[in-house]
């Protein structure tokens, strides 16, 4: 009984110290002709001061038979108290609840992603959107064959300030006035091999291998397609400036070489994964032929001391919590072989499928709908790679022939 009485007190001497904003707020509903809102007010209030009236005349042995009056008395107070904030306060909770959700959800839940690179062709190309799952390896540890999404290894976080770190791994959006640059990027890969695994890379008969825990790999997923070379545009505005506001550099102007899979024997603009046109194709100037690099031939590191094979490497063995992860279109990713082993703790999910495709270089696909308002609808949006599985592969062993 001491309980009840104490918190049906509570409740009037809550509704004592909101009481007059309250009627101020009601009163103003009714004189501005917004009758709906201001009746339905009312009879919040009525149900309030209805009980506090029959409360201070009954008995206090009575007041067991109040339970279910209080409990209306709260909800109503609970309602009147959110129908009446002001305008402004409303916006800034609404605005301060989506960023915690947003925030809750790109960083353990799932991430969208955009694909600006063709290292993993042919299962992903340029302008892929991907749907990533967070969730993958809260209670499992990746696997050989997952293609994972992960920080840019080589990405050095702002180590001056605990909330630089913060912001940059968490939020990732620049906050110039601050002095905070945009967090890393975001990579895909496919794991090859896991901690204790030993790794080793070779030629044989001039053609790349993989050999893991000394048995050669079966991998399919590789791009077995030459790549390319072609000139792109992105943007629209040249320079980094329009009179006196810098031009963000995603809108600006850029031309740029990019190497895209090519089947031979097809019409450029026939491509089975990305369209082309003679005029953005780069040719030998030598022999006037299309410049192509060929699948599973060696690749070279020139920023290295001195000229390296990166597809001669190894044998490694990986430590724990180190994955080694590597590009399906070996010829144009820069993985495992460059920086060595990917700590697990930069990886943050799994590339699940990819939710909707657009052939083209920009960030936006506003922009490409801009650009080509009737091709963009026939010739560039990508409709049989919508919902695409990116799943179902796995690095085998060779099967040695009997």
């Amino acid at each position: 009984m001491i309980r009840i009485k104490s918190r049906i007190e509570a409740l009037f001497s809550d509704y004592k110290q909101h009481e007059l904003r309250l009627k101020d707020c009601i009163e103003r509903w009714r004189v501005r002709g917004k009758l709906k809102e201001y009746q339905h007010a009312h009879d919040l209030m009525g149900i309030i001061i209805s009980f506090m009236q029959d409360y201070q005349s009954q008995q206090p042995g009575d007041l067991g038979i109040y339970k279910k009056r209080y409990k209306e008395s709260k909800a109503a107070l609970k309602e009147l108290k959110e129908i009446t904030k002001p305008m402004l306060r409303q916006w800034i909770e609404a605005i301060v609840i989506a960023f915690v959700l947003a925030f809750f959800v790109r960083n353990f839940i799932f991430g969208l992603y955009h694909v600006p690179t063709g290292s993993a062709e042919k299962n992903i190309l340029v302008g892929d959107r991907i749907w990533g799952n967070k969730m993958a390896y809260f209670f499992s540890k990746p696997q050989c064959g997952d293609l994972v999404i992960f920080d840019n290894p080589g990405f050095a976080y702002k180590q001056t300030s605990g909330f630089g770190y913060w912001w940059q791994r968490y939020i990732g959006l620049p906050l110039p006035l601050l002095g905070i640059g945009a967090g890393p990027d975001n990579w895909v890969k496919r794991v090859i091999a896991g901690p204790g695994d030993t790794i080793e890379g070779r030629l044989e008969d001039d053609k790349t291998v993989i050999y893991r825990n000394g048995k050669k790999l079966d991998e399919p997923y590789v791009n077995p397609y030459p790549l390319i070379k072609t000139k792109k545009t992105t943007g629209f505005f040249m320079g980094e400036h329009f009179g006196p506001f810098s031009i963000p550099s995603f809108l600006r102007y850029e031309e740029k070489i990019v190497h895209y899979t090519f089947v031979p024997g097809v019409a450029l603009d026939e491509q089975p994964y990305y369209r082309l046109t003679e005029q953005e194709v780069i040719k030998n100037w030598a022999t006037g032929e299309y410049d192509l690099s060929y699948a599973f031939t060696p690749s070279f590191d020139y920023s290295y001391a001195g000229v390296r094979c990166v597809d001669n490497f190894g044998p490694f063995t990986l430590p724990e919590g180190k994955y080694w992860v590597m590009g399906d279109s070996r010829k144009n990713s820069r993985d495992s072989r460059y920086w060595l082993f990917l700590d697990e703790k930069l990886i943050h999910g799994r590339a699940s499928f990819i939710i909707y495709s657009v052939d083209s270089e920009e960030s936006l696909w506003l922009f490409e709908l801009l650009k080509h308002p009737i091709d963009f609808w026939t010739k560039k949006i990508r409709y049989n790679r919508f919902f695409k599985s990116l799943n179902g592969y796995a690095v085998e062993e060779k099967k040695q022939r009997s």
